[in-house]
């Protein structure tokens, strides 16, 4: 009893020391924008139906912010090198059924593993499941113009692509790419009206 009470304590001291790091500022205090221009490199992106979906999913995100009332407007693709936000897309990899299937056979031998240890009375069970998933590898970076410097790290957006056509996988993909897009957006917002002061 007295390790487990010991072993709660050290997890809560270690998640109070390591909570304690100071909220991370996306822009500088003094950064204006009139327009955030999001600027998408999809070089890399093979897949043209893929393209095709981020750009108009994009561009309807892009309309309906631009409808309501926010501190600045968005652009897409402007060309624009101040008040950036570059969306570098570095991978975009789809399951095709032939993983699909080569997935299935890896994950009946993981479970018929597990169930042959278990059922002759092996001590450490083990066993494993793969299972296929739709990825997209994508590095945001605010322009210098506006943002602290600093390093950019890479963002991997997952959906699941086990036995799913290429084109709900495009769907599904591109959705969460542009919701993750709107969760950048707002974040860049939110710091900007604290920085303003409204």
């Amino acid at each position: 009893m007295k390790k487990q009470n010991l072993f709660l304590i050290s997890c809560a001291l270690l998640m109070v020391f390591t909570s304690c790091k100071g909220p991370q500022q996306l822009l500088k205090p003094e950064a204006k924008i009139d327009t955030l221009n999001l600027q998408l490199d999809m070089r890399l992106v093979q897949v043209y139906e893929y393209r095709a979906a981020i750009e108009k999913k994009m561009q309807k995100f892009v309309d309906v912010y631009n409808t309501e009332s926010h501190p600045f407007k968005l652009s897409l693709n402007s060309g624009s090198i101040t008040s950036v936000c570059n969306l570098d897309i570095m991978r975009a990899k789809f399951v095709s059924k032939k993983q699909s299937n080569l997935h299935l056979a890896y994950s009946v031998a993981g479970v018929g593993t597990f169930a042959t240890l278990l059922a002759t009375g092996f001590p450490v069970p083990v066993g494993w499941v793969f299972i296929p998933r739709a990825r997209t590898t994508l590095e945001p970076k605010l322009s210098s113009d506006i943002a602290n410097a600093g390093e950019s790290s890479r963002v991997g957006i997952i959906s699941g692509g086990m036995y799913r056509t290429q084109e709900k996988q495009i769907d599904m993909q591109s959705t969460k790419f542009v919701k993750y897009v709107v969760s950048i957006v707002q974040s860049v917002e939110e710091e900007y009206k604290k920085n303003k002061g409204n």
